[in-house]
């Protein structure tokens, strides 16, 4: 016991003030929340808790506790050890009231009760999972909005490429970056090989599926996270974003490996001379600049389908925040499931 006393930075015999004062003044400096839940400070503030519970205890029972000799005889029949205590009675009393009460009420209340109830023992691990799906979903709305930054920034670049297509100049496929002495010119189109997949995080996501989570959401959540995740909103984003893309691409590739390379000869689309020296017949290709126009038709398309994603996901980070407010608010109450079939063959 002397340990306790020394746990709180008390000598042995202190009073209940002290032993009070002392505890709410380490557990202030040692709450795990307030460190970042350190395994220091939860270990600490774990012995602290114990030690003050211990202590308490023990101050309660001295105060309470009358010997055996100077009890009537119907006490001494409910007395255990050379001493008896009215605390240790009645708490006894109180505690098998209360489980009776619980088990009767339990027993035959949970026949009303929806048996879809959650398992107790991995509530806490099923709120921490949507706790990271929030994450996960707010990393995906940053990586959504740069990916449309992305695409902007291309379309603006191609576009205004394509409007300038027939003008009569010998930089009509060159542009101009950045302003005064840090000014360079550069073809915009030798940036047309670069493909933009869209592949938003999903780690989280994958792992609640395996892990039985999904049993724990509300119906309207699980339908919006499976929207967001495999919809078919986020399927067509990736076909447009890579494979019809792409496609565009692989043919503006083409087009250069077997038609220019062999009516030019020495194609070096990296080079800004190319493009300056062969303005006239690029302009003519007509297929050229056919493939330009449905790009940029497909960036449109993105864009969209995009803007569709960001709101679908902003919606579940809603439903979900509110989700978890009402659960940490729950007090879980736990019951018995009677399989009333089984009680009737009996």
């Amino acid at each position: 016991m002397k340990a306790k006393y020394k746990t709180l930075g008390l000598k042995k015999g202190a009073s209940q003030e002290e032993i009070q004062e002392a505890y709410q003044r380490l557990s202030k400096e040692l709450d795990p929340v307030a460190n970042n839940n350190e395994t220091f400070f939860v270990e600490k503030f774990a012995k602290v808790k114990a030690a003050y519970s211990a202590l308490l205890t023990k101050k309660d029972h001295d105060e309470d506790e009358i010997p055996v000799k100077e009890l009537n005889w119907f006490l001494k029949l409910f007395t255990i050890g050379d001493k008896f205590s009215f605390r240790d009675f009645f708490d006894r009393a109180k505690k098998m009231t209360v489980e009776f009460i619980a088990i009767f009420f339990g027993v035959f209340l949970s026949l009303a009760v929806d048996q879809k109830r959650e398992d107790s023992n991995h509530r806490a691990d099923n709120i921490n999972n949507m706790k990271k799906l929030k994450v996960e979903l707010q990393d995906i709305l940053v990586y959504t909005d740069e990916y449309i930054e992305g695409v902007a920034w291309f379309n603006d670049l191609f576009q205004r490429q394509y409007d300038r297509w027939d003008e009569n100049s010998d930089s009509v496929f060159l542009d101009v970056m950045g302003e005064g002495d840090e000014a360079f010119a550069f073809a915009p189109l030798s940036y047309y090989e670069q493909a933009m997949p869209y592949d938003p995080p999903k780690v989280t996501y994958e792992s609640v599926q395996l892990d039985g989570t999904f049993r724990f959401l509300d119906d309207t959540l699980e339908h919006k996270l499976t929207q967001i995740y495999s919809g078919s909103t986020l399927f067509y984003i990736k076909e447009n974003a890579y494979a019809r893309d792409q496609a565009i691409v692989d043919g503006f590739v083409e087009r250069i490996s077997d038609r220019w390379v062999e009516e030019l000869g020495d194609v070096k689309t990296q080079y800004n001379y190319f493009w300056k020296d062969n303005r006239e017949y690029i302009q003519k290709d007509y297929y050229m600049n056919h493939n330009v126009f449905r790009r940029l038709g497909n960036f449109n398309q993105i864009t969209a389908q995009l803007d569709e994603h960001k709101a679908g996901v902003e919606g579940a980070i809603a439903l979900l925040d509110s989700i978890l407010t009402y659960k940490q608010k729950e007090i879980e109450i736990i019951y018995w499931v009677v399989d009333f079939d089984f009680l009737q063959k009996k």
